[in-house]
């Protein structure tokens, strides 16, 4: 234990003659070819910071060659254990992921690697091949005009794709996709989305079968601006509107 630091190192190792599986092919009974020292980050120990150094041996596989052996603690390549990236995976649900490195004193740079890896992991495996409707709108991601635009499965609540920009081409990354993950785009019956000619281009041309439902917001503000652009103009008529903008229901 350094208290200076506030680390608590857990030194582990194995018995000489001790045999391993092969990380690729998973065969068992694989001999030492030779050791690594490797470090990983584990959940706090009280106030202390805990690590785990070990000598990760490489095997030799009669398949494959020479390769690193896993250790039950870790994910391939991972400079964390499982149990400390469930933790920050948690905390990342719900925070920002500066946020979440500030907290537990470690490089934003490595949670985004391991938030990625479990992102595209869940992605890889998921199949959209049951989503028959979507939502998609655009949001802006920092300032000067940069946006990043959302397509939502509206039956569960869940994003699908986020892609940047909010141009047509938007709707054209979407579905390829959306067919990589087992879509059918003859099978979307219903989008939701604001007035965007992009958005309705790459929508009808896409997804020939979807009726398009453009969102409340949009709808009542077409409205609103109407109603006060005739307010306007019947002003020079009855100046008894003047000042009446806020009193017209939108």
């Amino acid at each position: 234990m350094d208290r200076t630091a506030g680390q608590l190192q857990l030194t582990g190792d194995f018995v000489r003659g001790a045999r391993f599986a092969c990380s690729a092919c998973g065969a068992e009974d694989c001999s030492v070819h030779d050791t690594e020292p490797r470090q990983w980050r584990h959940l706090n120990c009280f106030q202390y910071a805990c690590y785990i150094q070990a000598r990760q041996p490489r095997v030799t596989c009669p398949h494959c060659g020479v390769k690193i052996a896993p250790v039950p603690w870790a994910r391939p390549g991972s400079g964390f254990t499982i149990l400390f990236e469930a933790f920050t995976l948690t905390l990342m649900r719900e925070m920002p992921v500066r946020a979440v490195s500030d907290l537990v004193g470690e490089w934003d740079t490595r949670l985004w690697r391991v938030l990625d890896h479990y992102v595209t992991e869940a992605r890889d495996q998921r199949s959209l091949d049951t989503v028959t409707g979507f939502g998609v709108d655009e949001t802006a991601a920092r300032r000067g005009h940069h946006y990043v635009t959302l397509f939502v499965d509206l039956a569960e609540s869940a994003v699908l794709f986020a892609t940047p920009s909010k141009d047509a081409t938007t709707v054209t990354r979407f579905v390829e996709d959306f067919q990589a993950h087992h879509g059918d785009p003859a099978a979307v019956t219903d989008v939701t989305m604001d007035m965007s000619p992009a958005f309705i281009k790459g929508v009808t041309t896409h997804f020939p079968q979807a009726e398009i439902t453009f969102d409340k917001f949009h709808v009542l503000k077409l409205l609103g601006d109407a109603v006060d652009a005739v307010r306007r103009e019947k002003r020079k008529l009855c100046p008894e509107l003047a000042g009446t903008r806020y009193l017209w229901p939108e």
